[in-house]
């Protein structure tokens, strides 16, 4: 027992110091260890070939130039320098302050022989006639950088890319090929415009991996450097620690959480304006927001007025003030198997009869907690790009007329342009997407569940193959004849923007034949949707999550996932047939590196 106690003291004293310096390392952190100074030895190499040179070119002699800087400038073989004329200089058309001078490219020079003070370099584009009296550079723009880990362990690779991405330096290309030979990993770097490869490695030995590291100008393909670095066995293992005692699948999920309360949907943002982004959490009519550590901190709490549910929330920074508000919609009253416009100036038309009302909220941080600064009667609301949209609420058919942006202007809130939708597109129904060449598309559910695809034209020119496997949630259309049934309205799965592409959640039923709702789904996973301006491609973003996707976001190179696990045994079915979730609610955090 003795043992027992002092082994869970032990893995205590370890998450205690090991995990937050994990991720204060993922915030930017300095953790000094032996891992981030093996990782340093390789980072510092590259970053050592593109620091700042600048000085003149003194000599042409045939396709060889003498610059007048040497090591003692940083200045080393394999070096590429970015030659230019100087040309006239230019004024601020006001001030008349001088900016600098105009710069003229020349060519390139790769340096092969140094001394202390100067270095010799050979022209490798640009004619020699041209470089005399020529300055060089290394531009300060980021370094386009592909990034290839080999056989390296994924959790090992990921450190190090997000480290390379930590400097500021390098604009990081990931790359899909698993195992391929230099030349096919050059070839990729060409295509995605990269300027440099990175390959990595790795050898393992008794006590320690061998990472090793080769460099490769993509222009022409040469090879520029070749290092090494030893990390400690024990190193790696914390590291895997640190994912797989959190993991999901074979410790892909980087962070988990079983939820304090029993939250339905979820938003991420920053309240105060630091930088800071805080988890924002909803069940029933109740706001919980909390600071994401290796446990969830709950820093604020508010009830929403009334006794609805909450339909649909988001984060948006409304007052384009640096600090972000909560965008909240409600609904009451509405039969299950349900959503309108009105403000205290614009009153909501009153039908007779009427069961089911929805509101909206916008709740901003005012001192040291969270004040209602607008409501709205009978109508949706939503975060789209940087706006907030909102359509009204009708009793009859769920969602009713056009979709309009809701503006904020000396501190009122007032109706604003309409945004064209295709026929029978609704407020949560759809996502835009934008083509390599800027036009936008639209992503949008149908009622039965398909995803179709409007160019910017407003023409469907696409449908997915399959359904989705249901929405979130189904409301019975009202009607004042008790003996007509006038179908159902659907509040649709929320799609999110992850950079050129649109994820969309699938479920699978508990039965494949039926949709089981009081039983949930088996599985789902994240399908991802690429316009690229002519057709739409389709691929798996995350797959085979055991239980429902309630919620998801995507933050940067993280993945958030609400999740209702799927536990169907004997034991559970009386308490999952109550409604009840014995398994609680789970927080599932992902690297999208990759994805």
């Amino acid at each position: 027992m003795i043992k027992k106690i002092l082994a869970i003291a032990a893995l205590v004293a370890f998450m205690s110091a090991f995990i937050p310096a994990v991720w204060a390392a993922e915030k930017g952190g300095t953790a000094a260890n032996p891992l981030n100074q093996s990782l340093d030895t390789l980072k510092d190499e590259i970053s050592s070939y593109f620091g700042s040179v600048s000085g003149e070119i003194n000599s042409v002699e045939g396709e060889t130039v003498t610059i007048d800087r040497g090591s003692s400038s940083s200045v080393k073989t394999g070096m590429r320098l970015s030659v230019y004329k100087e040309g006239a200089s230019f004024t601020h058309p006001v001030t008349k302050e001088f900016l600098g001078k105009m710069e003229m490219p020349v060519g390139n020079v790769e340096i092969f022989s140094i001394s202390t003070a100067t270095a010799k370099g050979r022209i490798i584009s640009g004619k020699s006639a041209d470089f005399k009296g020529c300055r060089v550079k290394i531009p300060q723009s980021k370094i386009r950088l592909l990034f290839y880990q080999g056989n390296v362990d994924w959790n090992l690779g990921d450190a190090y890319f997000r480290a390379l991405q930590d400097s500021g330096r390098f604009a990081l290309i990931d790359t899909g090929l698993q195992s391929a030979g230099i030349a096919d990993i050059l070839a990729e770097a060409k295509t995605k415009g990269a300027e440099i490869a990175v390959i990595l490695s790795a050898e393992s030995l008794k006590n320690t991996v061998e990472l090793t590291q080769k460099l490769f100008w993509i222009s022409d393909g040469k090879q520029f450097s070749d290092s090494k670095t030893s990390i400690a066995l024990a190193s790696i293992k914390q590291l895997k620690f640190s994912a797989g005692a959190f993991a999901w699948k074979q410790g892909e999920a980087l962070l988990t959480y079983k939820l304090p309360i029993s939250a339905k949907r979820m938003a991420i943002g920053d309240f105060r304006g630091t930088g800071q982004l805080d988890l924002v959490l909803a069940t029933e009519n109740r706001i919980a927001i909390y600071k994401m550590d290796v446990d969830l901190k709950l820093l604020y709490e508010f009830k929403l007025p009334g006794s609805g549910e909450i339909l649909w929330m988001d984060t948006l920074d409304v007052n384009k003030d640096g600090k972000d508000e909560i965008l909240i919609t409600t609904a009451t009253g509405l039969k299950s198997t349900f959503m309108a416009y009105a403000s205290e100036d614009e009153p909501a038309l009153k039908l007779p009869d009427r069961t089911g009302t929805v509101r909206s909220f916008i709740y901003a941080m005012d001192g040291e907690k969270f004040q209602q600064v607008w409501k709205g009667e009978n109508i949706f609301i939503r975060a789209l790009d940087k706006n907030v949209a909102y359509q009204e609420y009708s009793n009859v058919d769920g969602f009713a007329g056009s979709i309009y942006t809701l503006e904020f202007s000396n501190n009122r809130y007032a109706k604003g342009q309409q945004i064209a939708m295709p026929k029978d597109v609704n407020i949560y129904d759809f996502q835009f997407v934008y083509a390599p060449d800027g036009r936008r598309g639209i992503f949008a559910w149908d009622v039965n569940g398909f995803i179709n695809f409007y160019n910017d034209k407003g023409i469907r020119t696409w449908v997915s193959k399959e359904d989705y496997g249901g929405f979130s949630d189904s409301f019975k259309k009202e009607s004042r004849n008790v003996m007509q049934d006038k179908g159902n309205w659907s509040l649709k799965d929320k799609f999110v923007a992850a950079n050129a592409e649109v994820l969309a959640p699938k479920r699978k039923p508990l039965f494949g034949f039926v949709n089981v709702k009081s039983l949930g789904y088996s599985s789902s996973e994240l399908r991802s949707f690429w316009w690229n301006g002519i057709t739409v491609e389709e691929r798996s973003y995350l797959e085979a999550l055991d239980g429902s996707i309630l919620d998801y976001a995507v933050i940067g190179d993280r993945l958030l996932v609400l999740i209702k696990p799927y536990m169907l045994t004997m034991g559970t079915v009386r308490t999952l047939f109550r409604g009840e979730n014995p398994s609680g609610i789970m927080l599932y955090v992902f690297s999208a590196k990759g994805r």
